[in-house]
């Protein structure tokens, strides 16, 4: 018997010996990056471009203009038993179940520049960005008020105010670290706890680019120019006493870009390299360039990496975020295990020693064919594991469809989509909205059953990940059936998540 006609009895036999359920919402039990953020904004560099003018600017990646969208450079704030996210070019985010859903909360100060910075100093909250002015709240969502600017006299052998960090110590002295230059490192000075526009002391180098002692600090896709470096995004973290400033270098736009860490026992140092550094670096796979973010403790005191992730096709500052567990190891050295791209369990969910769930793609590099395709953009660019690639259909095409195969039949627990809007262009009045889909699974030969339905969703989703009731099948498909205006839906991935059914567990088999 042919294998793809016994695979097909194979989920018939299956599906009569136990009856599918009906498609029900799932509470979320699990979380999945790139992180499932609503109303990912226009990105800060594009917003009065004109698309298809040419431009020699490195940035633009393939030479010409065109709009995307961003967030990066992300600050994090555990309070009151929410996550709140304070990324590049918006702010903020609210996540009132431990990450696994999200909610837009403007601000009033939405965009004050790249790279912001918040800390809870004195019973207030701090805020500011890249060359901003000092901002204050009672409250971390605000409204926030003007202090002005961080009064300090910048020298030649300084970097420029870009990429803040702001903190506030058990002592309540309040500190101010930045950086962000080709070759330069990362710079501190300590501000008046009072007065925190108001600078107290000398500012001093804590951490130097040193491209000779640690290559990874190099910029390039293999860290091949030692020139530059780009150590920007400082952050800190204190912990059982010591004080641990973690940094990125690399560069943003590449797969190398990582986060590294040094220690020391003061606030301004001085600070040692940690043995095990880089802490988070992922080269390979969806996820790469995971830094510049933030390490802050969460849900039951567990302590949560919050980065930047790379998604650069037309412009170098074509990002996304993410979020992974972070730990200290038995000796004090501070570390993530690696930027994660499959489902992961939330805090008060997890079932083992491990935070990942047993789901792994099922569709993965396997056959998946768009109902039409624009050339060179085939149905196998969604399922390759790449930000940075996508299936497109037709312009003609009414109700694109994308339909992969499993290897067996399996279980499907979640699905992850990854949206492309090709055609954005705000000054023409072409802006991002909500893609109204439904997923189905073939469950029995010919038939289709919804596992997750999102046609009448109001959630601008770039990036959407849904779990389902568990539900066994051979292939799945992915149906658009509406997007914003002057938009053409593109799938950057999609990916269904489960467990492949054993031959033991399949009646007739």
């Amino acid at each position: 018997m042919h294998y793809l006609h016994l695979m097909v009895v194979a989920v018939a036999l299956l599906s009569m010996a136990h009856p599918i359920p009906a498609a029900e919402p799932a509470s979320n039990r699990t979380y999945c990056n790139p992180l499932s953020l609503p109303n990912y904004p226009v990105g800060r560099l594009c917003r009065e471009i004109t698309n298809g003018r040419p431009s020699d600017d490195w940035m633009w990646r393939l030479g010409y203009q065109e709009q995307f969208r961003e967030l990066a450079d992300v600050s994090a704030l555990w309070h009151e038993g929410k996550w709140i996210l304070y990324p590049s070019v918006d702010m903020a985010w609210i996540s009132e179940d431990n990450g696994g859903t999200w909610k837009h909360a403007p601000l009033n100060v939405r965009d004050l520049g790249y790279a912001p910075t918040i800390v809870k100093h004195r019973n207030q909250f701090l805020l500011m960005a890249s060359d901003s002015p000092l901002y204050v709240a009672s409250s971390p969502l605000g409204p926030f008020r003007e202090l002005g600017k961080i009064e300090l006299q910048f020298a030649a052998s300084m970097p420029p105010p870009i990429d803040p960090m702001l903190f506030s110590d058990s002592d309540q002295r309040l500190y101010y670290y930045w950086g962000c230059s080709p070759s330069g490192g990362i710079w501190g000075v300590e501000l008046d706890r009072d007065q925190p526009t108001q600078v107290i002391g000398r500012p001093q180098e804590l951490i130097p680019f040193r491209p000779d002692r640690f290559p990874w600090e190099a910029v390039g896709e293999w860290n091949q120019n030692p020139n530059r470096g780009w150590v920007e995004g400082a952050w800190m973290l204190k912990h059982n006493g010591r004080y641990y400033l973690t940094y990125s270098a690399g560069g943003t736009e590449n797969r190398t870009y990582a986060m590294g860490c040094y220690w020391g026992d003061s606030p301004l140092g001085p600070f040692h390299p940690q043995k095990r550094n880089p802490i988070l670096r992922t080269v390979d796979g969806l996820i790469t360039g995971s830094a510049h973010g933030c390490i802050v403790p969460g849900p039951n005191d567990e302590l949560w990496a919050f980065y930047t992730i790379r998604a650069s096709v037309v412009h170098a500052f074509e990002r996304r975020l993410g979020m992974d567990r972070a730990y200290f190891d038995s000796d004090g050295e501070l570390y993530v295990r690696g930027a994660t791209s499959l489902p992961q369990w939330l805090p008060g969910h997890q079932k083992s020693d491990s935070p990942a769930t047993p789901w792994l793609p099922l569709n993965g590099e396997l056959r998946t064919v768009g109902s039409t395709n624009l050339a060179k953009l085939e149905g196998r660019f969604a399922v390759d594991n790449d930000l940075r690639t996508w299936w497109q259909a037709d312009s003609s095409d009414e109700q694109p469809e994308l339909i992969s195969t499993f290897m067996a039949p399996a279980t499907v627990h979640a699905v992850r989509i990854v949206w492309r809007d090709v055609g954005l262009d705000t000054a023409h009045g072409v802006v991002a909205g909500p893609f109204g889909y439904r997923v189905e699974l073939e469950t029995v030969d010919g038939k289709w059953q919804t596992i997750v339905d999102r046609i009448s969703s109001q959630e601008d989703l770039l990036v959407d990940y849904q779990e389902c009731q568990p539900t066994v099948g051979q292939r799945i498909r992915l149906v658009v059936v509406n997007w914003p205006p002057g938009i053409t839906p593109a799938v950057v991935e999609f990916t269904a998540f489960g467990i492949t059914q054993r031959a033991s567990q399949i009646s007739g088999l």
